[in-house]
């Protein structure tokens, strides 16, 4: 009796130290995933980080469109100067300095204004950050995005009345 007693004490504890090393194996496994992840996070930030890659004047040359419709729409806003930034993902964005020189109460069309890619190419931005409408004569800082491209923007313009 004492034998079978021992022997189900042996066979109870081996299970016990079984499911103890399972554990450990598990949370040995988990630990590797969860710093995978961390891993992912940060190359999927460092793909999305806006990295600064130039600043220009309003008024460098920039190519004018053959294309009629590459050009952007007439309008009173005129480029002051402007920064591009870009990401290892390939989105684009510029952060502009931009006059009215109209009326008040105006706000930037993104048919106005114009982004030439490495590509030939002329984009408007896709969204338009300001902060409001323009006064007369106001000058004020906006953020143009352009989406994703493996092109580069060389430079922006607008057409002026």
């Amino acid at each position: 009796m004492l034998a079978r007693t021992l022997c189900s004490l042996l066979i109870l504890l081996s299970s016990f130290s079984s499911v103890a090393a399972l554990n450990d194996k598990k949370q040995y496994l988990n630990n590797i995933e969860d710093s995978l992840q961390g891993i992912q996070e940060s190359q999927q930030k460092t793909q999305d980080s806006m990295h600064y890659v130039r600043t220009m004047d309003g008024s460098q040359y920039v190519p004018e469109p053959k294309s009629r419709n590459d050009k952007p729409a007439y309008s009173y806003f005129s480029l002051e100067s402007y920064d591009i930034y870009s990401s290892q993902g390939g989105k684009r964005m510029v952060q502009a300095t931009i006059t009215n020189n109209s009326g008040g109460g105006v706000s930037l069309k993104p048919s106005q204004i114009k982004a030439y890619f490495g590509n030939d190419q002329y984009v408007s931005p896709s969204r338009i950050e300001q902060d409001g409408s323009f006064a007369q004569g106001e000058t004020k800082s906006v953020i143009l995005y352009f989406g994703e491209t493996s092109e580069s923007i060389l430079g922006l313009l607008t057409r002026s009345y």
